[in-house]
């Protein structure tokens, strides 16, 4: 039997563990900060370039929590000519275990 093509797999990247669909691959790190990681990655369905970012504890307090919150928020409402594509936007969340 042939697993679904949107399952999971885990890839080390730097000091962080992503588990991300297996249509997102070739990740690399392009920067690292307070709230977590953020890998360049090919996707496969589109063959485009995307933007993977994993947050470090986002659920860690109420703070956190918020700043999470706050930038999906933002993420989702992007829309600037100084942005570098007109594609670049929040595609999708999840919470992998």
């Amino acid at each position: 039997m042939s697993k679904p093509p949107n399952s999971l797999y885990s890839v080390d990247v730097g000091d962080s563990t992503f588990t991300i669909l297996k249509r997102y691959q070739h990740l690399r790190p392009i920067g690292s900060g307070a709230q977590g990681i953020v890998c360049a990655a090919i996707d496969n369905q589109t063959d485009t370039n995307v933007a993977i970012k994993k947050l470090s504890r986002p659920f860690q307090n109420v703070t956190h929590a918020k700043r999470a919150y706050r930038e999906f928020v933002l993420m989702k409402l992007v829309n600037h000519k100084n942005v570098s594509s007109p594609s670049t936007r929040l595609f999708s969340t999840f919470v992998s275990r």
